[in-house]
């Protein structure tokens, strides 16, 4: 039996996982120093580089067959571009760089690599141009099989800079053609399968092109999925939010939240449609709580090692059982505990051992808290955005808090 029949027969355990993942990609060729540590979940490289095998497991749990396989391959290819060589002549570079979007997470891991391998991140400085709140654009190099991110910005030797690099890449996604597939009435998927799918949504002039009603709105769930569909249709945009529910499950996910270009200007597209809304917004706290739940995962491991005594508060996410858009997310904040807050829709303050009106705990709107609170809660360096706590309400200020069910 080959070793792709025995991976695919069963789902493993995280461990299996990474060991079956390491033998895949030796297969098919990586013959780096790879040192799996199964406490992060993660393949430590050579050079001090790393690869998160969560996305990877993520895949192939929730896929089948030929697209459990795609997947994996992916995720193998993603890791054999680490050792592709950067070339050193801008000549030879040019024709190669390519745009590339990825959430702002993807960032986060690297910085927080640098502060538990380092102690700090000083030397992370990152080139990229932001994509509304939640993605930046990074610059790659296209090789023949793997792409290579360049977190850092272009080589010293090729005299670019940032910006100029970028109009390259950008202006290299126009040799390919339109393509363009309807998957239903009124969505169109992106169909190149070049790795370079989403990179497409900076090219507004490609995406007035396709026959939408309207003008387009576009969604990027994962790395390669591009969906357009138009302002003026209803059901397509409805469809495509169900779409991006599906594609979150399969893929390395990118962004939950709908854009438009205004004045060639790439913008978040609220939908007037509260039921949509709000189903959109119930993706986006499905993405948060991934995001965050990795957040606390590395942070609790920095903390550790630094012998930091504080607790990093988890997302929680509940969900109506007639319902499952109704959700809300929610984080505890207890009184003598320094603590890390998510930003969430609902706090819950809490008071142990106390029997006064109040109560032992009180649930309040994050919105109301923050605003009353402010002078309680500094912004912390990172992302997903977190507070850290300074100290604890007062008992009047409790009492001002409106309690939310």
């Amino acid at each position: 039996m080959g070793f792709f029949d025995t991976l695919f027969r069963r789902k493993p355990s995280p461990d299996q996982f990474a060991t079956l993942f390491v033998a895949a990609a030796r297969r098919q060729g990586f013959d780096g120093d790879v040192t799996y540590k199964a406490d992060e979940f993660r393949l430590l490289l050579g050079e001090g580089s790393f690869f998160n095998l969560h996305n990877a497991y993520h895949a192939y749990c929730n896929t089948r067959g030929s697209e459990q396989k795609r997947a994996l391959q992916g995720f193998v290819s993603a890791l054999a571009s680490s050792t592709q060589t950067t070339p050193q002549q801008a000549a030879q570079a040019r024709p190669m760089l390519r745009p590339v979007i990825r959430s702002r997470s993807a960032l986060e891991d690297i910085r927080l690599h640098h502060v538990r391998t380092e102690g700090n991140d000083t030397a992370f400085h990152p080139a990229f141009l932001s994509f509304g709140d939640d993605c930046v654009v990074l610059l790659a190099l296209d090789h023949p099989d793997a792409i290579s991110t360049l977190t850092n910005g272009p080589e010293a030797a090729w005299q670019l800079t940032f910006d100029q690099a970028l109009a390259i890449a950008v202006d290299n996604l126009r040799d390919a053609p339109d393509d363009f597939s309807e998957l239903t009435p009124g969505v169109f998927r992106g169909a190149w399968a070049d790795g370079y799918d989403i990179s497409r949504a900076l090219l507004p002039d490609m995406l007035e092109r396709v026959p939408v009603r309207g003008r387009p709105v576009f969604m990027m769930p994962t790395r390669d999925v591009l969906l357009v569909t138009g302002d003026n249709d209803d059901a397509g945009l409805i469809t495509m939010v169900e779409l991006c529910h599906q594609a979150v499950q399969h893929g390395r996910v990118v962004s939950a939240h709908m854009y438009h270009y205004e004045e060639r200007q790439a913008q978040r597209y609220v939908p007037e449609d509260a039921g949509l809304a709000q189903r959109l917004a119930h993706l986006a706290r499905l993405l948060e709580k991934a995001e965050y739940d990795a957040q606390k995962a590395a942070l609790d491991h920095i903390h550790e090692e630094q012998g930091a005594d504080i607790y990093v508060a988890n997302y929680n996410l509940f969900t109506a059982d007639d319902d499952p858009a109704m959700s809300f997310s929610l984080a505890s904040w207890t009184r003598g505990v320094d603590t890390s807050l998510p930003k969430v829709d609902r706090l819950a303050l809490v008071r142990p051992d106390a029997e006064d009106d109040i109560g032992e705990v009180r649930v309040v709107s994050w919105e109301q808290a923050a605003h009353l609170l402010e002078p309680l809660l500094t912004e912390e360096r990172g992302y997903p955005v977190r507070y850290r706590t300074q100290g604890f309400p007062e008992d009047a200020q409790l009492a001002q808090l409106d309690e939310v069910p």
